[in-house]
């Protein structure tokens, strides 16, 4: 089964679903899931300038708002092993995080590529990294297991940002307007936070259809 997944390392409920998701599919038993992950940006290419993160999304949605999606998220985050520091965090361009996300894949394939994605999740919303800075993304390719000297390379010059730019545009094209999004098989969508594994497993575990018996 292929499962297209739609997500940004700035969404804290794709941080939370994606563990979800993990969950349910080590439930399910299945070994012939081929999971794509797909770059969306919440914010396009903005902020410009790493910005502490709490002031962008009061200057989005208006500082009540705000508070209350921190509240939300933050409540949230431990039923999944996430305590999420938003206060001391930052919002930034998503784009470099998306270009190594997609090199790993390529290069590596989905394992390695999970494994960086969740020490990004971490760097934005558990230890105020800012990653708009390359020092603290190339930190985390070597901790993924992933060649420092290579992704320098790749985030000095333009590689994948042309691709990433046109992913991007394809998920609005094909009506993406929320995020966590998982599409399986192209026959079944989740769509938006989701904390219980059974929404998830209802899809990969499929109940066998019953047969009425003989009258």
């Amino acid at each position: 089964m292929r499962i297209d997944v739609w997500s940004d390392v700035s969404c804290p409920w794709c941080y939370i679903t994606k563990r979800t998701f993990e969950l349910a599919l080590s439930a399910s038993g299945r070994s012939d899931v081929h999971v794509v992950l797909h770059p969306y940006q919440i914010d396009g290419e903005q902020p410009a300038e790493s910005t502490p993160m709490l002031e962008w999304l009061a200057g989005k949605y208006g500082r009540e708002r705000a508070a209350r999606m921190n509240k939300e998220v933050s409540a949230a985050g431990p039923r999944h092993g996430i305590a999420f520091r938003n206060e001391t965090g930052y919002a930034v361009n998503t784009l470099n995080a998306h270009r190594l996300l997609r090199w790993a894949g390529l290069s590596h394939g989905r394992p390695v590529q999970s494994r960086l994605e969740e020490l990004l999740f971490a760097a934005w919303f558990t230890e105020s990294a800012d990653l708009g800075d390359h020092g603290e993304l190339l930190r985390r390719v070597e901790r993924a297991g992933l060649d420092r000297d290579r992704a320098a390379r790749l985030l000095a010059s333009d590689e994948g940002v042309a691709e990433v730019r046109a992913e991007v545009r394809r998920a609005r094209e094909l009506g993406v307007t929320t995020v966590p999004r998982f599409d399986f098989g192209g026959a079944q969508r989740v769509e938006g936070p989701q904390e219980d594994p059974a929404v998830f497993l209802r899809v990969l575990k499929p109940q066998p259809a019953t047969t009425r018996g003989a009258q």
